[in-house]
């Protein structure tokens, strides 16, 4: 008792040094929010503003090892219990110690709030203990949302707001208190609510599309693909509860003309993986991924979660398909960087099989900077180097030089002979020792209705003669026309045997006249 006397008497002093100010009437049961001036062991000073000091019980404010929570210059929320004596007293709710009849009813008259214990769960409602008396919260006054399991909230300690007193029976409501709350935490929030403003929010919902955030009596949607970098369940990534930080994308009108519709960002305030991992993404490195999704041009691979990269068809190794053939989504995948493109946010890889690894690869321990996300494999082997000579057997050695057989364009009008290596609907490709081209179906005397395929199967020899080399090195060729060629020569060959006429001159018929008299002449029996 003397410690108290000693406390209020502190407190006195306190008050009288503070003189005379203009003083605020306050109402039992208003809501406040107070700023602490002074700590004792069982009261807090505060200062409540309008002239006006505060004291609050410091009862359930102390940790667990018995230190106060309050500080000096901490702001605190509470409701005016009562005001005597020029003193404010502040509470957070009713419901310490003993609570009676009366004080119920001041505090439905005041909107005090008061504590109480969820004790049990009926078909109507539950079953709240307030310091000795006996409440009911009809089960639609719990929450403004639908519980789903009553019963997990048993052994609760919750607020209240008192909504009847009939008797003995004392009905209560925590839907009104929270709504209440939340109106008053919203109107602070829309103060400050801007595209680009950062807030702590609390997960309140998931679903499969995102998760709805009350970032302090608003809620607002966080779309899935908004969550986090990479592809991933919003259920795997946040829990109701779980308290984020969120960055506004968007506002708009809700359906009854509120600012209610907000779009929110967590991914905004994550730092970007890609930034984090493309300076490891050295040409020949070696990690294991995650196949994402296959297409028919490539399947995209993850490294880590928001980086992914591609391997084309074509960098299988091999001639397949289709990439389906080779990998499936959901299935790891040993891949070789090729390139990494930080400004345009691609990544090139090439497929390696299980069976390459030992042979292709090194497998070595990455740098200290390298990052854990990665799944680093190893590098790829470099090239075998030269074996290595000695000076005396180099200089006994005969010098051959190595020279790489020239590579000669070839020139119109030559005849090549050429091996069918690919048919194609409008015509064959065919290679010759130093080259490769196309020979059209017109130039191939196909008859009418004819397949390429059957007529000029792969492997196919025969004789073409160049029509066409273009700048970019594309050679077109003609069966037809290296046969034209042959007759031609055939033609010439005929004139050198024949006799030469007065003058020196073969005849005064055209070529054609000539290869008709020698196709005309009958052969000697």
């Amino acid at each position: 008792m003397v410690d108290d006397h000693n406390e209020m008497d502190e407190f006195e002093d306190l008050f009288e040094k503070g003189g005379a100010r203009a003083q605020k009437r306050f109402e039992p049961g208003e809501r406040i929010t107070a700023t602490v001036i002074h700590v004792g062991e069982k009261h807090a000073m505060l200062d409540v503003g309008g002239g006006r000091d505060g004291l609050m019980d410091m009862a359930g404010l102390h940790d667990k090892d018995g230190r106060a929570m309050l500080r000096v210059g901490d702001k605190v929320d509470g409701y005016v219990l009562r005001v005597a004596h020029r003193i404010v007293e502040v509470t957070r709710s009713l419901g310490k110690g003993f609570v009676n009849a009366s004080m119920l009813e001041e505090a439905r008259q005041s909107g005090l709030p008061v504590d109480g214990v969820v004790s049990g769960v009926n078909k109507g409602g539950y079953e709240i203990a307030i310091a000795g008396t006996q409440g009911f919260c009809p089960l639609g006054q719990m929450d403004p949302r639908r519980i789903e399991d009553p019963k997990t909230l048993i052994g609760q300690k919750l607020q209240f707001r008192v909504m009847d007193m009939r008797g003995h029976d004392v009905i209560l409501s925590r839907k009104a208190l929270l709504e209440q709350q939340a109106a008053e935490k919203a109107a602070e929030t829309r103060k400050r609510l801007r595209v680009g403003e950062r807030f702590t929010g609390t997960v309140v919902n998931v679903r499969d599309f995102g998760a709805f955030v009350d970032i302090g009596g608003i809620e607002g949607m966080v779309p899935a693909s908004e969550l986090a970098y990479g592809r991933n369940r919003p259920q795997d990534i946040v829990h109701p509860g779980d308290e984020v930080q969120v960055e506004v994308m968007d506002i708009g009108p809700g359906k009854d003309g509120r600012i209610e519709r907000i779009s929110l960002s967590m991914r905004a305030l994550a730092q970007d993986p890609f930034e984090q991992v493309a300076p490891h993404l050295t040409p020949g490195t070696v990690l294991k991924g995650l196949v994402r999704k296959v297409e028919p041009f490539g399947a995209f691979v993850e490294l880590v979660p928001g980086v992914e990269g591609l391997i084309h068809v074509s960098a299988f190794g091999k001639r397949i398909g289709k990439p389906a053939d080779i990998v499936a989504p959901g299935e790891d995948a040993y891949v070789r960087v090729d390139a990494a493109d930080p400004a345009a946010r691609r990544i090139s890889l090439a497929w390696l099989s299980p069976a390459e690894l030992d042979a292709k690869v090194d497998f070595v321990a990455p740098g200290k900077d390298f990052p854990n996300a990665l799944r680093f494999v190893g590098h790829v082997k470099a090239a075998e180097p030269a074996p290595v000579v000695s000076a005396e057997r180099e200089a006994a050695a005969p010098t051959v030089p190595r020279q790489k057989p020239a590579v000669v364009a070839p020139s119109v009008g030559q005849v090549v002979a050429v091996v069918v290596d690919r048919v194609e609907a409008f015509g064959v490709f065919v290679k010759w020792e130093t080259g490769r081209g196309l020979v059209p179906n017109v130039e191939l005397e196909l008859p009418l209705g004819a397949d390429a395929r059957r007529s000029f199967p792969i492997g196919t020899e025969f004789q073409a003669v160049v029509q066409e080399v273009r700048p970019d090195g594309k050679v077109r060729l003609s069966k037809k026309g290296a046969q034209d060629v042959a007759q031609r020569a055939d033609a010439e060959a005929w004139m050198r045997t024949q006799a030469p006429l007065p003058g020196g001159s073969v005849g005064v018929g055209s070529f054609g006249e000539l290869l008709m008299a020698k196709l005309q002449q009958k052969p000697k029996k």
